[in-house]
Protein backbone atom coordinates (compact mmCIF):
# COMPACT_ATOMS: atom_id res chain seq x y z
CA UNK A 1 0.00 0.00 0.00
CA UNK A 2 2.05 2.89 -1.37
CA UNK A 3 1.38 6.38 -0.17
CA UNK A 4 0.70 8.42 -2.99
CA UNK A 5 1.76 12.28 -2.50
CA UNK A 6 1.25 15.99 -3.94
CA UNK A 7 2.61 19.15 -2.71
CA UNK A 8 0.16 21.52 -1.74
CA UNK A 9 -0.24 25.29 0.18
CA UNK A 10 -1.56 25.74 3.88
CA UNK A 11 -4.91 25.73 3.11
CA UNK A 12 -5.65 23.49 -0.34
CA UNK A 13 -9.14 22.02 -1.44
CA UNK A 14 -9.28 18.64 -1.09
CA UNK A 15 -12.29 16.76 -3.08
CA UNK A 16 -13.28 12.84 -1.88
CA UNK A 17 -15.66 11.85 -5.01
CA UNK A 18 -16.27 8.60 -4.09
CA UNK A 19 -14.56 5.70 -1.56
CA UNK A 20 -15.86 2.22 -1.83
CA UNK A 21 -14.91 1.23 1.96
CA UNK A 22 -13.86 3.27 5.30
CA UNK A 23 -12.87 6.57 4.85
CA UNK A 24 -9.77 8.28 7.41
CA UNK A 25 -8.65 11.80 6.80
CA UNK A 26 -6.45 13.54 9.32
CA UNK A 27 -5.07 16.64 9.38
CA UNK A 28 -1.36 17.17 9.73
CA UNK A 29 1.42 20.18 9.65
CA UNK A 30 2.33 19.14 6.60
CA UNK A 31 2.04 20.90 2.92
CA UNK A 32 1.01 18.04 1.31
CA UNK A 33 -1.87 15.74 0.35
CA UNK A 34 -0.82 11.73 1.25
CA UNK A 35 -3.46 9.18 0.22
CA UNK A 36 -3.36 5.23 0.01
CA UNK A 37 -5.60 2.79 -0.49
CA UNK A 38 -5.56 -0.91 0.19
CA UNK A 39 -3.45 -1.49 -3.36
CA UNK A 40 -2.00 1.41 -5.50
CA UNK A 41 -4.72 0.13 -8.56
CA UNK A 42 -7.35 1.35 -6.02
CA UNK A 43 -6.78 4.87 -5.59
CA UNK A 44 -6.64 7.43 -8.14
CA UNK A 45 -5.19 11.01 -7.30
CA UNK A 46 -4.90 14.28 -9.24
CA UNK A 47 -5.08 17.98 -9.01
CA UNK A 48 -7.63 19.43 -11.36
CA UNK A 49 -8.21 22.77 -11.58
CA UNK A 50 -6.28 23.82 -8.15
CA UNK A 51 -8.41 21.20 -6.13
CA UNK A 52 -6.90 17.99 -5.16
CA UNK A 53 -9.31 14.87 -6.31
CA UNK A 54 -9.38 11.56 -4.83
CA UNK A 55 -10.95 8.38 -5.92
CA UNK A 56 -10.93 5.13 -3.81
CA UNK A 57 -12.14 1.23 -5.07
CA UNK A 58 -11.12 0.19 -1.64
CA UNK A 59 -10.84 1.52 2.05
CA UNK A 60 -8.84 4.91 2.05
CA UNK A 61 -6.70 6.68 4.39
CA UNK A 62 -5.63 10.59 3.87
CA UNK A 63 -3.45 13.71 5.06
CA UNK A 64 -3.95 16.67 4.68
CA UNK A 65 -2.81 20.00 6.06
CA UNK A 66 -5.02 21.07 9.00
CA UNK A 67 -6.52 24.46 6.89
CA UNK A 68 -7.43 22.49 4.27
CA UNK A 69 -11.22 22.64 3.14
CA UNK A 70 -12.65 18.90 2.70
CA UNK A 71 -15.50 18.07 0.92
CA UNK A 72 -16.96 14.35 0.84
CA UNK A 73 -19.24 13.43 -1.65
CA UNK A 74 -19.95 9.64 -1.00
CA UNK A 75 -18.32 7.12 1.68
CA UNK A 76 -20.02 3.23 0.89
CA UNK A 77 -18.34 2.08 4.84
CA UNK A 78 -17.48 4.25 8.01
CA UNK A 79 -15.73 7.64 7.98
CA UNK A 80 -13.43 9.02 10.86
CA UNK A 81 -12.14 12.77 10.39
CA UNK A 82 -9.41 14.18 12.94
CA UNK A 83 -7.73 17.46 13.99
CA UNK A 84 -8.87 19.77 10.96
CA UNK A 85 -9.19 23.34 11.36
CA UNK A 86 -10.82 24.06 7.81
CA UNK A 87 -14.48 23.46 6.56
CA UNK A 88 -15.94 20.17 6.25
CA UNK A 89 -18.47 19.12 4.26
CA UNK A 90 -19.65 15.62 4.22
CA UNK A 91 -22.43 14.49 1.68
CA UNK A 92 -23.21 11.16 2.53
CA UNK A 93 -21.81 8.29 4.67
CA UNK A 94 -23.46 4.69 4.10
CA UNK A 95 -22.00 3.65 7.63
CA UNK A 96 -21.27 5.72 10.61
CA UNK A 97 -19.07 9.18 11.24
CA UNK A 98 -16.70 10.08 13.72
CA UNK A 99 -15.90 13.97 13.83
CA UNK A 100 -12.94 13.87 16.20
CA UNK A 101 -11.41 17.88 16.62
CA UNK A 102 -12.52 18.83 13.52
CA UNK A 103 -13.83 22.98 12.29
CA UNK A 104 -17.03 23.98 11.03
CA UNK A 105 -18.73 20.91 9.63
CA UNK A 106 -21.41 20.45 7.39
CA UNK A 107 -23.16 17.02 7.12
CA UNK A 108 -26.12 16.05 4.62
CA UNK A 109 -26.65 12.35 5.04
CA UNK A 110 -25.34 9.11 7.17
CA UNK A 111 -27.28 6.31 7.21
CA UNK A 112 -25.33 4.87 10.39
CA UNK A 113 -24.63 6.64 13.50
CA UNK A 114 -22.74 10.28 14.13
CA UNK A 115 -20.40 11.10 17.16
CA UNK A 116 -18.78 14.38 17.28
CA UNK A 117 -16.44 16.20 19.74
CA UNK A 118 -15.09 18.91 20.07
CA UNK A 119 -16.11 20.74 17.02
CA UNK A 120 -14.21 24.35 16.25
CA UNK A 121 -17.45 26.05 14.74
CA UNK A 122 -20.97 25.28 13.68
CA UNK A 123 -22.34 22.08 13.25
CA UNK A 124 -25.42 21.34 10.92
CA UNK A 125 -26.37 18.20 10.04
CA UNK A 126 -29.57 17.75 7.30
CA UNK A 127 -30.64 13.56 8.76
CA UNK A 128 -29.45 10.95 10.46
CA UNK A 129 -30.77 7.08 10.85
CA UNK A 130 -28.95 6.44 13.72
CA UNK A 131 -27.91 8.00 16.73
CA UNK A 132 -26.58 10.67 17.28
CA UNK A 133 -24.07 11.61 20.49
CA UNK A 134 -22.36 15.11 19.90
CA UNK A 135 -20.63 17.69 22.91
CA UNK A 136 -18.35 20.40 22.58
CA UNK A 137 -19.58 22.67 19.89
CA UNK A 138 -17.84 25.77 20.03
CA UNK A 139 -20.60 27.17 17.90
CA UNK A 140 -24.35 26.29 16.82
CA UNK A 141 -25.74 22.76 16.23
CA UNK A 142 -28.59 22.28 14.08
CA UNK A 143 -30.42 18.89 12.90
CA UNK A 144 -32.54 20.54 9.79
CA UNK A 145 -34.48 17.62 9.34
CA UNK A 146 -34.40 14.59 11.84
CA UNK A 147 -32.43 12.28 13.85
CA UNK A 148 -34.07 9.25 13.45
CA UNK A 149 -32.61 7.60 16.17
CA UNK A 150 -31.51 9.26 19.90
CA UNK A 151 -30.17 12.57 20.57
CA UNK A 152 -26.84 13.04 22.97
CA UNK A 153 -26.09 16.49 23.26
CA UNK A 154 -23.68 18.54 25.68
CA UNK A 155 -22.13 21.81 25.88
CA UNK A 156 -23.46 23.96 23.05
CA UNK A 157 -21.92 27.13 22.65
CA UNK A 158 -24.14 28.58 20.43
CA UNK A 159 -28.02 28.17 19.27
CA UNK A 160 -28.98 24.69 18.66
CA UNK A 161 -32.12 22.76 17.42
CA UNK A 162 -33.42 19.37 16.79
CA UNK A 163 -36.17 17.28 15.69
CA UNK A 164 -35.72 13.32 17.21
CA UNK A 165 -37.61 10.71 16.28
CA UNK A 166 -36.24 8.85 19.90
CA UNK A 167 -35.27 10.17 22.83
CA UNK A 168 -33.53 13.42 23.17
CA UNK A 169 -30.36 13.43 26.36
CA UNK A 170 -29.46 17.10 26.92
CA UNK A 171 -26.46 18.45 29.17
CA UNK A 172 -27.37 22.61 28.19
CA UNK A 173 -25.32 25.36 29.96
CA UNK A 174 -27.59 28.38 27.95
CA UNK A 175 -26.07 31.35 26.70
CA UNK A 176 -27.36 34.92 26.84
CA UNK A 177 -29.40 35.58 23.93
CA UNK A 178 -29.60 32.28 22.39
CA UNK A 179 -32.02 30.02 21.69
CA UNK A 180 -32.43 26.21 22.07
CA UNK A 181 -35.23 24.46 19.99
CA UNK A 182 -35.63 20.45 20.65
CA UNK A 183 -38.62 18.30 19.50
CA UNK A 184 -39.06 14.26 19.96
CA UNK A 185 -41.04 12.04 19.60
CA UNK A 186 -39.70 10.29 22.50
CA UNK A 187 -38.52 11.69 25.86
CA UNK A 188 -36.44 14.44 26.26
CA UNK A 189 -33.92 14.23 29.73
CA UNK A 190 -32.60 18.02 29.92
CA UNK A 191 -29.97 18.92 32.68
CA UNK A 192 -29.08 22.66 33.25
CA UNK A 193 -25.81 23.53 34.49
CA UNK A 194 -25.76 24.99 38.05
CA UNK A 195 -25.44 28.87 36.54
CA UNK A 196 -28.68 29.19 34.57
CA UNK A 197 -30.67 32.57 33.07
CA UNK A 198 -32.99 30.81 30.84
CA UNK A 199 -36.94 30.65 29.94
CA UNK A 200 -37.99 27.41 29.70
CA UNK A 201 -41.43 26.47 27.67
CA UNK A 202 -42.83 23.12 27.48
CA UNK A 203 -45.85 23.05 25.00
CA UNK A 204 -46.76 19.45 24.83
CA UNK A 205 -45.40 16.69 26.69
CA UNK A 206 -47.00 13.48 28.59
CA UNK A 207 -45.64 14.60 31.89
CA UNK A 208 -43.22 17.06 32.86
CA UNK A 209 -40.77 16.23 35.91
CA UNK A 210 -38.58 19.49 37.66
CA UNK A 211 -36.31 19.01 39.76
CA UNK A 212 -33.93 22.46 40.39
CA UNK A 213 -32.79 23.90 43.83
CA UNK A 214 -35.75 26.43 42.55
CA UNK A 215 -38.02 24.45 41.88
CA UNK A 216 -39.19 21.18 42.89
CA UNK A 217 -42.77 19.49 42.31
CA UNK A 218 -43.46 16.52 43.77
CA UNK A 219 -46.35 15.92 41.22
CA UNK A 220 -45.97 15.45 37.22
CA UNK A 221 -46.94 18.79 35.96
CA UNK A 222 -49.54 19.06 32.91
CA UNK A 223 -48.30 20.85 29.71
CA UNK A 224 -48.03 23.54 28.33
CA UNK A 225 -45.78 24.76 30.70
CA UNK A 226 -43.77 27.75 31.55
CA UNK A 227 -41.18 28.63 34.19
CA UNK A 228 -38.30 31.82 34.09
CA UNK A 229 -34.52 31.08 35.69
CA UNK A 230 -32.68 33.85 36.62
CA UNK A 231 -33.48 36.72 34.25
CA UNK A 232 -34.58 34.63 31.59
CA UNK A 233 -31.30 35.32 28.92
CA UNK A 234 -31.66 32.74 26.62
CA UNK A 235 -34.95 30.82 25.62
CA UNK A 236 -35.07 26.87 25.74
CA UNK A 237 -38.15 25.69 24.47
CA UNK A 238 -38.70 21.37 24.90
CA UNK A 239 -41.14 19.29 22.96
CA UNK A 240 -42.30 15.64 23.66
CA UNK A 241 -44.71 13.01 22.39
CA UNK A 242 -43.18 11.81 25.24
CA UNK A 243 -42.06 12.91 28.96
CA UNK A 244 -39.88 15.64 29.84
CA UNK A 245 -37.62 15.78 32.91
CA UNK A 246 -35.39 19.07 33.67
CA UNK A 247 -32.96 18.51 36.29
CA UNK A 248 -29.60 20.20 37.53
CA UNK A 249 -28.27 17.30 38.93
CA UNK A 250 -27.93 14.41 36.16
CA UNK A 251 -25.79 11.02 36.02
CA UNK A 252 -22.84 12.04 34.00
CA UNK A 253 -22.75 12.16 30.45
CA UNK A 254 -21.08 8.62 29.83
CA UNK A 255 -24.24 7.18 31.56
CA UNK A 256 -27.13 5.65 30.12
CA UNK A 257 -29.93 7.94 31.23
CA UNK A 258 -32.81 6.34 29.42
CA UNK A 259 -32.07 3.01 30.24
CA UNK A 260 -32.28 3.66 34.32
CA UNK A 261 -36.11 2.91 33.68
CA UNK A 262 -35.78 -0.33 31.56
CA UNK A 263 -33.14 -2.13 34.02
CA UNK A 264 -35.91 -0.84 36.56
CA UNK A 265 -38.93 -2.37 34.81
CA UNK A 266 -36.51 -5.41 34.05
CA UNK A 267 -36.08 -5.85 37.59
CA UNK A 268 -39.19 -5.34 38.99
CA UNK A 269 -40.31 -8.07 35.97
CA UNK A 270 -37.47 -10.31 36.77
CA UNK A 271 -38.72 -10.14 40.55
CA UNK A 272 -42.35 -11.07 39.95
CA UNK A 273 -41.16 -14.08 37.82
CA UNK A 274 -39.16 -15.31 40.72
CA UNK A 275 -41.27 -14.69 43.09
CA UNK A 276 -44.11 -16.62 40.53
CA UNK A 277 -41.89 -19.30 39.95
CA UNK A 278 -41.17 -19.70 43.96
CA UNK A 279 -44.70 -19.95 45.08
CA UNK A 280 -45.64 -22.38 42.06
CA UNK A 281 -42.20 -24.82 43.26
CA UNK A 282 -43.83 -24.25 47.13
CA UNK A 283 -47.28 -25.31 45.91
CA UNK A 284 -45.84 -28.48 44.15
CA UNK A 285 -43.85 -29.47 46.80
CA UNK A 286 -47.24 -29.08 49.04
CA UNK A 287 -48.51 -31.62 46.85
CA UNK A 288 -45.90 -34.13 46.70
CA UNK A 289 -45.96 -34.33 50.41
CA UNK A 290 -49.32 -34.42 50.75
CA UNK A 291 -49.42 -37.21 47.77
CA UNK A 292 -46.35 -39.10 49.54
CA UNK A 293 -47.82 -38.42 53.68
CA UNK A 294 -51.06 -40.34 51.81
CA UNK A 295 -49.15 -43.25 49.73
CA UNK A 296 -47.12 -43.82 53.25
CA UNK A 297 -49.86 -43.90 55.20
CA UNK A 298 -51.92 -46.77 53.16
CA UNK A 299 -48.59 -48.75 52.68
CA UNK A 300 -48.35 -48.71 56.78
CA UNK A 301 -51.97 -50.08 56.40
CA UNK A 302 -51.31 -52.60 54.10
CA UNK A 303 -47.93 -53.84 56.32
CA UNK A 304 -49.86 -53.82 59.34
CA UNK A 305 -52.79 -56.50 57.21
CA UNK A 306 -49.75 -58.15 55.92
CA UNK A 307 -49.04 -59.79 59.48
CA UNK A 308 -45.09 -58.67 58.67
CA UNK A 309 -42.76 -58.98 61.58
CA UNK A 310 -41.78 -55.28 63.12
CA UNK A 311 -38.28 -55.55 61.54
CA UNK A 312 -39.64 -56.44 57.78
CA UNK A 313 -42.34 -53.57 57.73
CA UNK A 314 -39.73 -51.36 58.94
CA UNK A 315 -37.45 -52.87 55.97
CA UNK A 316 -40.67 -52.31 53.54
CA UNK A 317 -41.21 -48.47 54.77
CA UNK A 318 -37.92 -47.14 54.65
CA UNK A 319 -37.73 -48.61 51.29
CA UNK A 320 -40.62 -46.80 49.93
CA UNK A 321 -39.78 -43.72 51.95
CA UNK A 322 -36.04 -43.59 49.97
CA UNK A 323 -37.96 -44.09 47.15
CA UNK A 324 -40.38 -40.96 47.54
CA UNK A 325 -37.32 -38.81 48.71
CA UNK A 326 -35.82 -39.13 45.61
CA UNK A 327 -38.78 -38.78 43.47
CA UNK A 328 -39.33 -35.26 46.06
CA UNK A 329 -35.67 -34.24 45.18
CA UNK A 330 -36.30 -34.87 41.16
CA UNK A 331 -39.57 -32.92 41.19
CA UNK A 332 -38.06 -30.38 43.36
CA UNK A 333 -35.17 -30.43 40.55
CA UNK A 334 -37.51 -29.93 37.24
CA UNK A 335 -38.87 -27.13 38.87
CA UNK A 336 -35.71 -25.60 39.48
CA UNK A 337 -34.39 -26.01 36.21
CA UNK A 338 -37.42 -24.86 35.08
CA UNK A 339 -37.03 -21.63 36.78
CA UNK A 340 -33.17 -21.82 35.83
CA UNK A 341 -34.62 -21.40 31.59
CA UNK A 342 -37.39 -18.62 32.68
CA UNK A 343 -34.19 -16.27 34.31
CA UNK A 344 -32.49 -16.95 31.06
CA UNK A 345 -35.03 -16.48 28.83
CA UNK A 346 -35.44 -13.02 30.97
CA UNK A 347 -32.14 -11.97 30.83
CA UNK A 348 -31.57 -12.76 26.82
CA UNK A 349 -34.96 -10.19 26.39
CA UNK A 350 -33.22 -7.65 28.23
CA UNK A 351 -30.47 -7.89 26.29
CA UNK A 352 -32.62 -7.98 23.33
CA UNK A 353 -34.30 -4.78 24.55
CA UNK A 354 -31.33 -2.89 25.64
CA UNK A 355 -29.24 -3.59 22.02
CA UNK A 356 -32.94 -1.91 20.28
CA UNK A 357 -32.66 1.09 22.77
CA UNK A 358 -29.20 1.84 21.30
CA UNK A 359 -30.09 1.90 17.89
CA UNK A 360 -32.71 3.79 15.55
CA UNK A 361 -34.88 0.72 14.93
CA UNK A 362 -36.41 1.06 18.15
CA UNK A 363 -37.38 4.21 20.02
CA UNK A 364 -39.03 4.06 23.58
CA UNK A 365 -42.03 6.30 23.43
CA UNK A 366 -42.76 6.97 27.05
CA UNK A 367 -40.60 7.37 29.89
CA UNK A 368 -41.07 4.18 31.63
CA UNK A 369 -41.17 0.48 29.68
CA UNK A 370 -44.62 -1.32 30.74
CA UNK A 371 -44.53 -4.58 30.05
CA UNK A 372 -47.03 -6.91 31.07
CA UNK A 373 -47.37 -9.20 34.28
CA UNK A 374 -46.70 -12.41 33.74
CA UNK A 375 -49.51 -14.78 34.74
CA UNK A 376 -49.02 -17.34 37.09
CA UNK A 377 -48.76 -21.27 34.85
CA UNK A 378 -50.69 -23.52 36.48
CA UNK A 379 -48.82 -26.33 39.10
CA UNK A 380 -48.53 -29.49 37.05
CA UNK A 381 -49.95 -32.34 38.74
CA UNK A 382 -46.65 -33.91 40.10
CA UNK A 383 -46.15 -37.82 38.92
CA UNK A 384 -46.28 -40.55 41.99
CA UNK A 385 -42.74 -41.78 42.69
CA UNK A 386 -44.65 -45.33 42.39
CA UNK A 387 -48.09 -45.74 41.56
CA UNK A 388 -50.41 -46.56 44.70
CA UNK A 389 -51.67 -49.83 42.25
CA UNK A 390 -47.88 -51.03 42.08
CA UNK A 391 -47.41 -50.63 45.56
CA UNK A 392 -51.34 -52.29 46.41
CA UNK A 393 -50.06 -55.42 43.83
CA UNK A 394 -46.61 -55.62 45.77
CA UNK A 395 -47.94 -55.87 49.09
CA UNK A 396 -51.30 -58.03 48.58
CA UNK A 397 -48.61 -60.64 46.71
CA UNK A 398 -46.73 -60.39 49.51
CA UNK A 399 -49.79 -61.39 51.73
CA UNK A 400 -51.20 -64.13 50.06
CA UNK A 401 -46.99 -65.35 50.31
CA UNK A 402 -47.07 -65.23 46.82
CA UNK A 403 -43.77 -63.86 47.23
CA UNK A 404 -41.43 -63.61 50.35
CA UNK A 405 -39.77 -60.14 51.92
CA UNK A 406 -36.60 -60.48 49.92
CA UNK A 407 -38.52 -60.40 46.33
CA UNK A 408 -40.95 -57.75 47.69
CA UNK A 409 -37.82 -56.01 48.20
CA UNK A 410 -36.48 -56.51 44.79
CA UNK A 411 -39.34 -55.36 43.53
CA UNK A 412 -39.52 -52.22 44.94
CA UNK A 413 -36.07 -51.81 43.85
CA UNK A 414 -37.11 -52.35 40.64
CA UNK A 415 -39.69 -50.38 40.91
CA UNK A 416 -37.31 -47.37 42.06
CA UNK A 417 -35.10 -47.87 39.47
CA UNK A 418 -37.72 -47.50 37.38
CA UNK A 419 -38.46 -43.84 37.81
CA UNK A 420 -34.94 -42.79 38.50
Amino acid sequence: MDRQFIPTDESPVVVIESVQGDLRLKGHADQEVAAKASTVEDLRMENRDGQIVLNSQSELSVRVPRQATVRVQTVHGDATFKALDGILEVDTVHGDLVLRGVGGTRINQVYGELSAKNVGGDLVIHRVDGDVAARDIQGSFNITDMVYGNLRLGDVDCDASAKVDGNLNLRLDPAAGQSYRFEANGNIFCRLNDEYSVEISVPKANKISVNLPEVKASAPIKAPYALTLGEGDASLTLTAKGNVVIDSHAPDWDMEDFEVELGADMDRLGDEIGVQMEQQIEAQMRMVEANLNSQMASLTSRLGAARLTEEQARRVQERARQASERASAQAQERMRRAQERMEQKLTAAQRKLEQKHRHASSHRRSWGITIPPVPPVPPAPPSEPVSEAERLMILRMLEQKKIGLDEAEKLLSALEGKEA
